[in-house]
């Protein structure tokens, strides 16, 4: 063989080792980028199993992209005087001093000419089981339905502005324009705002609108969603900066709510002194009565503790519960021996008032309340107490009290997974 052909030859043989690294490369390349997909029901959101890098950024163009947008109704009068509404993302406080809202609209919308014409609109806030409303409102024009016939809702004459708002809604803010500017697509319209109207069930005890109670809709990406849970009043949480970079961590967010409410519940011992409402409670008592039960037999019956003194009576008769001084209310969850029955299975209702105390515990969370378990079943002393201090019926057997109040923000949620727990078989 002449030294040419055995050159050649050596050359192909480099060029096919190095063809095959390149293709054994880039398939280990492909393993490592693949992402998993994910549905809502899904666990957890999808990362990269692992090329994940942190901060990489893609540029998307022009888009708009603030998440979330609001989800409101803006309420007017036509020339004829008929009331219409319609649906509105790009709305947005503008002004502290005069308050003032503004409002884009295209100027094709039937509320375009409204507004410019009656000078004044009110800003409807829906609580999100109204998502239905909120949507037809923004699918059909003014111009060919009417939208209040349509839906069933009501209107109401504003009494400060020459608008309507929406009987239904929890939250209606009635505006005066003031202003207006042609910004290109849309006309913003600058609204001073009059006066703002709420339904008395959302309000807590200083008359401020309870986030929770009102649960408003958000939008984003072309869907509606509620509002999430509560995180930190503003100021708390500037004491957790340490100066360390801030790695994000995708593992521990959930698309399933109720999974997120699980993850993040925490035995909450220190409350501050904000009041808690009835309609709070009776949110957390509706969660506790759907809990499972053994032949339907719902063998339970809740006090409500809220007065001062009775609160810090059970503090100090009760070992574990000491953050009775602090909580502004109490549910004690009792067994009703008369609904347990008198078969063998009577025993169930500790079983079926447990399952009920978690899911208190489960809505407190979802809240923004915080609330922890404290025992007083099978304690003699302590059920004895309990029952004393309440002047509980015989039949009522209390199995625990649970302490409500709104959070410091002390207490954090515990790691609890052991996979050396889990035996498959």
């Amino acid at each position: 063989m002449d030294k040419s052909k055995f050159i050649n030859i050596m050359l192909a043989i480099a060029v096919l080792v190095l063809v095959i690294q390149l293709t054994q490369k880039g398939d280990n390349s492909n393993r490592q980028t693949t992402t998993r997909t994910t549905t809502s029901g899904d666990a957890l959101i999808a990362k990269s199993d692992s090329a994940y890098e942190p901060f990489k950024k893609k540029s998307l163009g022009v888009k708009s992209a603030i998440y979330p947008k609001p989800a409101l109704v803006i309420g007017s009068y036509d020339q004829e005087g008929k009331p219409n509404i319609m649906t509105a993302a790009w709305v947005g406080i503008c002004n502290s001093d005069p308050l003032s809202i503004a409002v884009s609209m295209r100027p094709a919308t039937y509320s375009h000419g409204n507004v410019t014409e009656s000078k004044s609109f009110t800003v409807n806030i829906p609580s999100s089981e109204m998502v239905k409303y909120v949507d037809y409102a923004g699918r059909f024009s003014g111009k060919d339905v009417d939208k209040f016939k349509e839906t069933g809702l009501t209107p109401v004459k504003g009494e400060f502005v020459n608008a309507p708002y929406v009987k239904e809604f929890p939250v209606v803010i009635e505006c005066e324009l003031t202003e207006y500017h042609d910004l290109g697509s849309h006309r913003q319209f600058i609204g001073k705002v009059i006066d703002v109207k709420a339904d008395e069930v959302i309000l807590d005890t200083n008359n401020r609108i309870d986030v929770n109670m009102l649960n408003p809709l958000v939008y984003a990406s072309g869907n509606y969603y509620e509002t999430g849970r509560f995180l930190a009043k503003v100021g708390e949480s500037i004491d957790e900066i340490d100066g360390q970079p801030f790695v994000p961590d995708y593992s521990d967010r959930y698309a399933n709510n109720a999974l997120e409410v699980i993850h993040n519940r925490k035995s909450v011992r220190h409350f501050t002194d904000q009041p808690v409402s009835n309609a709070q409670i009776e949110t957390l008592l509706r969660a506790g009565m759907a809990a499972p039960t053994a032949a339907n037999r719902q063998p339970w019956v809740f006090y409500v503790v809220s007065e001062r003194e009775v609160l810090d009576s059970l503090g100090k008769q009760l070992p574990y519960a000491k953050m009775l001084f602090q909580a502004q209310k109490a549910i004690v969850v009792c067994g009703d021996m008369e609904k347990a029955g008198n078969l063998a299975d009577k025993g169930y209702w500790v079983q079926d008032c447990s399952a009920a105390s978690e899911n208190i515990l489960l809505a407190a969370e979802s809240i923004g309340l915080g609330a922890v378990w404290t025992a007083a079943y099978p304690y003699d002393d302590r059920t004895k107490a309990v029952i004393k201090t309440l002047n509980l019926p015989q039949n009522h057997v209390p199995l625990n009290v649970i302490p409500v109040g709104y959070p410091t923000g002390v207490d954090k949620p515990k790691d609890k997974w052991k996979p050396e727990n889990i035996f498959w078989k």
